[in-house]
């Protein structure tokens, strides 16, 4: 992403594009709509709530997670400005012994939606 102009070029699951930030949140919860970045200190979190699937993307310095390439969002528990996020994601199928994979985040800093991205309709 680039700071300057808060654009972003993105193709992450079904959706492409070039995103711009728009109105920004201090929560983010399971209610909410559409494609929203959650920053934290270390790492920013793209949330496609229509999906529901989560992304993370590491900043620098950041350890590199399994779940980093993108989940079935399960829920929300925290998302929320100033405090540590903390959700959980369904597992891969590979993955029979386990009921959910959780995530904790650095304390997030900024809650915004994104705009301008497309969904790709699956073809038939």
């Amino acid at each position: 992403m680039k700071a300057d102009d808060e654009r972003a070029e993105l193709e992450v699951g079904k959706l492409t594009g070039t995103g711009r930030l728009g109105e920004e949140r201090t929560e983010l919860t399971m209610q909410e709509t559409g494609q929203w970045l959650a920053l934290s200190a270390t790492s920013a979190h793209f949330f496609d709530l229509d999906a529901p699937t989560v992304v993370r993307i590491p900043g620098f310095h950041a350890i590199e997670f399994i779940t980093d390439g993108g989940r079935t969002l399960r829920s929300i528990d925290v998302c929320r400005v100033g405090e540590v996020g903390r959700w959980t994601m369904e597992p891969f199928p590979f993955e029979r012994d386990l009921e959910y994979r959780w995530h904790i985040s650095t304390p997030i800093v900024k809650i915004a939606r994104v705009l301008g991205l497309k969904r790709i309709l699956a073809e038939s």
